[in-house]
């Protein structure tokens, strides 16, 4: 019996130890973290906690209305501008930080064509779409522990023969 609970306490030290260095592993080394960049950048977000920025569903970070607002402000704004791509198709995705005040900042684009395979589109017409996100200004940022924190959020454009389609 001495022996069963030696190596079950050996166990759980060895698997506690695993656990805890993997959390920090993820926690120091995101996916696509986004920091600030002078060069891209013009204005530094202040961030409440620059090392924990999670992503927008672990703190309930949201625009006042979900994504559907954002689709209703958005796309009349951008079929008035006449905004188009040429004929091209894929997905223009905006990422960015909010923080714990519901300010957003530091803007990031990828894009894809139909294929899934990572393209480019119009700089200033992608930049144009940035500019149109910035406007949003009823984010939300819900206290979770008795905290606000930054997290990370994600705008896709549907892109159909060069016009935005759809915004998810």
């Amino acid at each position: 019996m001495k022996n069963f609970w030696n190596i079950f306490l050996i166990s759980t030290a060895a698997l506690s130890v695993g656990i805890f260095l993997s959390v920090r592993y993820f926690t120091k080394n995101k996916i696509e973290s986004i920091t600030y960049d002078s060069k891209i950048d013009k204005t530094e977000l202040n961030l409440c906690d620059k090392d924990q920025i999670g992503q927008y569903y672990m703190f309930s970070t949201d625009y006042n209305g979900g994504k559907k607002a954002i689709k209703n402000i958005l796309l009349p704004k951008i079929r008035k501008d006449e905004l188009s791509f040429g004929k091209k198709s894929g997905t223009i995705t905006i990422r960015f930080i909010v923080n714990c005040k519901g300010e957003t900042g530091i803007f990031r684009v990828k894009a894809i064509n139909k294929k899934l395979i990572a393209t480019d589109f119009d700089n200033a017409k992608t930049e144009h779409l940035i500019s149109l996100v910035k406007e949003l200004k009823n984010w939300t940022v819900e206290t979770k522990n008795g905290k606000k924190y930054d997290s990370y959020y994600f705008i896709n454009f549907k892109i159909t023969n060069g016009l935005v389609s759809d915004i998810f």
